[in-house]
This record gives C-alpha cells, sequence and structure tokens, in this order.
C-alpha cells in the first residue's frame, strides 16, 4: 500500500494537464484531493455547490472509497469517465490494493457516469433495484444531459450500469470492515443508498445529505426526506460525508438540512392553506429561511423550484396523497 505521510490530505494537480489512463490515451482531469476522514475512510469533495456546468467540467458531486484490508471500496464514480478515471487516480495516490467494489447511491447520473473508469472482470458494482433500473433504461439520457450541460467538457463516456442489486437494507462485511447498506427509498431521489460504517460511525450519506448547499428537490419525497434525516441522526454518526457540499461533524449536518426542509414545508403548507399560489410564496419563505440563505451561496439557484416542488406535494398531501 502506498500512502503519503500526510494522512489528512492527497493531492491530485492534475487541472489542465494531460495524464494517461490505463489505456494508454490521454485525458485531461480534475484536480482531486482526498482526505482521511477516519481510519480507512476517505472522502473526496469536489468544490462546486452548482449543478454539472462548463465551470466545474461536471464535477459537482462527492465520492468516497474505503480501504477494508482486501480491496477497495468506491462509493459514488461521479457524473463522467473522466471524472472517473481522476478519482481512479487519486486513489492510487493512497493505495495500490485493488477496487473490488462500487456502489452507486443515487440514480441521479452525477453519482455513477463515472463507473467505466473502475470496469474489470474483479471488480463488483452494486445499487439499489431502482438504481440499476435507472442506470439502463436512462443512461444515454443522463450521459446526453451532462455533456450539454457542461459544453461537452465531460468528454466521451462509456455506460457500466451497476449489476448487482442491494435488495433490501443489510450488514455485510468487506474485507474487514463491516459495512451497513441502508435502502433509504425515495427521499432526495429513486433508490437511495447510504451506507453506515459503525466501527468508524461515518455516514457516507450521498444525497441525503447536503453541506452548505441548498439541496435539489426536483426528485425528492420531501416528508420522507425529513424523516430519513431523523433517522439517520439517530445512529450519532461523528462524520458525515453528504453528497455535495462541505463534510459535517456529527449529526449537526443532517439536522442542519431537516430544519431547511422542515421550515420550507411547513412555510409552503401555511401559504397554501391561504389560498396562496407557489409564486406568491417567495418572500414568506426567504424570511423563514434566511439564516440558510446566508450559508447556502446556492441558495436563490435552487429555492424557486423547490418552492414548486414542495407546492405539488403539500396540495397532493391535502388531498390524502
Amino acid at each position: 500500500m502506498v500512502r503519503r505521510t500526510l494522512a489528512t490530505a492527497v493531492a491530485v494537480s492534475l487541472l489542465g494537464l494531460a495524464a494517461c489512463s490505463g489505456d494508454g490515451a490521454e485525458k485531461a482531469y480534475p484536480e482531486m484531493e482526498a482526505k482521511e476522514v477516519a481510519d480507512g475512510v476517505w472522502a473526496v469533495v469536489s468544490p462546486a455547490r452548482s449543478f454539472p456546468d462548463e465551470e466545474n467540467r461536471g464535477w459537482n458531486s462527492n465520492m468516497a472509497f474505503v480501504e477494508t484490508g482486501e480491496g477497495v471500496l468506491v462509493f459514488d464514480t461521479g457524473s463522467s469517465e473522466t471524472i472517473g478515471e481522476s478519482l481512479k487516480a487519486t486513489i492510487r495516490e493512497v493505495t495500490d490494493a485493488p477496487i473490488r467494489w462500487v456502489i452507486n447511491s443515487s440514480s441521479h447520473g452525477d453519482h455513477w457516469l463515472g463507473n467505466h473508469a473502475f470496469a474489470g472482470e474483479d471488480t463488483t458494482f452494486l445499487a439499489s433495484e431502482e438504481v440499476r433500473s435507472i442506470t439502463e433504461t436512462e443512461g444515454d439520457t443522463w450521459r446526453e444531459r451532462v455533456h450539454q450541460m457542461t459544453g461537452g467538457a465531460t468528454g466521451d463516456t462509456t455506460l457500466h450500469p451497476p449489476k448487482e442489486v442491494v435488495a433490501e437494507s443489510e450488514s455485510r462485511t468487506f474485507g474487514t470492515v463491516e459495512v451497513e447498506m441502508r435502502l433509504v427509498g425515495n427521499a432526495h431521489s429513486p433508490g437511495d443508498l447510504v451506507l453506515w460504517l459503525p466501527d468508524q460511525e461515518v455516514l457516507l450519506a450521498a444525497d441525503v445529505a447536503f453541506g452548505d448547499s441548498a439541496p435539489a428537490t426536483m426528485d425528492a419525497d420531501v416528508r420522507h426526506w425529513i424523516d430519513t434525516l431523523g433517522e439517520l441522526e439517530a445512529l450519532e454518526p461523528e462524520v458525515v460525508v453528504p453528497g455535495h457540499g462541505r463534510i459535517g461533524e456529527g449529526e449537526a449536518i443532517l439536522a442542519d438540512l431537516r430544519g431547511y426542509l422542515d421550515t420550507l414545508w411547513e412555510t409552503v403548507e401555511a401559504g397554501y392553506e391561504r389560498g396562496e399560489q407557489d409564486f406568491e410564496m417567495r418572500d414568506e419563505v426567504d424570511e423563514a429561511l434566511a439564516d440558510h440563505a446566508e450559508r447556502y451561496p446556492n441558495y436563490d439557484e435552487r429555492i424557486g423550484e423547490s418552492i414548486s416542488h414542495v407546492y405539488l406535494q403539500v396540495e397532493e398531501a391535502a388531498f390524502g396523497g
């Protein structure tokens, strides 16, 4: 195993440079840094707080990996094969152990379009049934969507859907590391899956958690998401690695997002009961979420559509949905 003495961060300074992939082809990689958040658990955090775009070159989501003693477990691979290759190079700055497992957390393409970078006979790809199905039926759509959003900055991506289904929440030992794979249903998006590492007290939460970033809600079941965050808080994690934004200490990052969503729901619900339309609620929502708006740099980008999404769910609930 190869590890630098500075255990807290490993910089892979490849931005704007050409690097060779395993097949000898030259590709430009985004700059990545791996941070060890617990013994053998590493997070790779994107600085972006937006959707994939030309500026961030498609890298807007966080990823993680775990040294298990018998190989590496990778959690999410990014929104392109190029980003997956960059993640792979970052892992190789930490360890030369074989990459044996890849787990995809979400049906959104920014968490699995990088899978092909890790394709190999000895690598197993896992996801929930919903995520596996969407990667197979909507893979071309997601690849084209990200390609257009980034102005082609993501380059060429070969689709590689996960094949092994995590059918129910279960505890499994990967190498010497106990991992609880928790299916949490459609919280942020269909088929959400999070990893709880009880011995390390680390929660790899993917898009069920956002740090210093307003969440996207287009595919969310917001009431279920609020309940899910409460259940994850009860684990009392020491560290939470979210799908977007900064790493959080303890369950506070979960409580912060739960407070944001709960306040958003209650404010929209109150406006709905007064007979207001969604576009009439912005001032009330901004006032209620003022503290979050100050801390979330992408608040203005997300809040308008989130009000509309929640409004539709409030309306559905009012009619017994």
